[in-house]
């Protein structure tokens, strides 16, 4: 296929266009800088200069692409403005598409484990009520947006937290411990985060792109959920780095943004739709043991 994606040059957008080129895709990616660019190329796939709110200036010809992929967040303060002006000019775009093949347009979107709020022990599975964090909440209406839309054929990705060897949500540990400092976990280190390397999830976007159901939500998590404090810990071992502290979370919103509350929900998270329907099987699911012994 020929895949449009947004968000290719970022953490997991690029292990998600990867995953397509390796098997067989071609990757047609927005790049809004020249460093985005450069990393699209050197992935191998096709960069297309231009930013999300400005899409109908970029978006190529509805008969050379097959499906798109959405992974891009900017995570400022105009991220859900952002977005919704790229899904009105895909919204208006597809219904060439439609024309066109006869068909509707199949699109992966990205939500997030942090739609659902701090669900604790009750484990969100496919299909759980929504809950999001404020700075989150474009991204519930976005969807149901977009499931409306009679020329898009979706399906909804929902990552938990994405880590990879010492990078993602545990990069800011690995950085900070390498440096011989502590590692700061926001909020109480009881705190669990479900899980799931990058790897494993690019592999599942594929699988939804290729095998998914319109208007299902699919969940990319390998471990329920990890208490952070023991993740911050299992660094500063593998590091020899002091022990971790721990930072209000009031503080890091503060300095990253409202977003940053999403560090302290304590949740826990399963995909048994997910892992029943398209046969995904996550291959690295100790994030704990990983850390310790690489």
């Amino acid at each position: 296929m020929r895949i449009l994606m947004t968000g290719a040059s970022g953490f997991i957008g690029s292990a998600v266009a990867r995953d397509l080129l390796s098997a067989g895709h071609q990757v047609f990616a927005l790049a809004r800088s020249e460093t985005a660019e450069a990393k699209i190329t050197a992935l191998g796939a096709d960069p297309i200069r231009g930013a999300m709110d400005d899409a109908p200036a970029w978006l190529p010809p509805a008969a050379e692409v097959d499906a798109v992929v959405h992974t891009a967040a900017t995570f400022g303060p105009d991220m859900a403005a952002q977005e919704a002006a790229f899904l009105l000019a895909l919204s208006e775009w597809s219904a060439a598409w439609t024309r066109a093949r006869g068909a509707r347009l199949p699109a992966v979107y990205t939500g997030g484990c942090w739609l659902y709020g701090a669900v604790g022990d009750r484990t969100a599975v496919e299909g759980a009520p929504f809950d999001p964090l404020p700075a989150f909440a474009f991204m519930v209406e976005h969807r149901s947006r977009l499931l409306a839309e009679p020329g898009l054929d979706v399906r909804i990705v929902h990552p938990a937290m994405v880590w990879d060897d010492g990078a993602g949500v545990i990069g800011g540990f690995f950085e900070a411990a390498w440096d011989g400092k502590a590692p700061q976990v926001i909020g109480p280190p009881e705190t669990r985060w479900p899980l799931v390397h990058r790897d494993d999830l690019a592999r599942l976007y594929r699988l939804v792109l290729e095998r998914g159901a319109a208007g299902t939500d699919y969940h990319g998590v390998a471990e329920a959920g990890v208490p952070v404090g023991e993740i911050a810990e299992a660094v500063s071992a593998r590091c020899r780095a002091p022990a971790p502290i721990h930072r209000p979370v009031e503080q890091a919103m503060s300095e990253l943004g409202d977003w940053a509350a999403g560090y302290a929900l304590d949740q826990t998270m399963g995909a048994p739709h997910t892992r029943r329907a398209l046969g995904w099987r996550p291959v690295q699911s100790n994030v704990i043991e990983s850390i310790l012994y690489g």
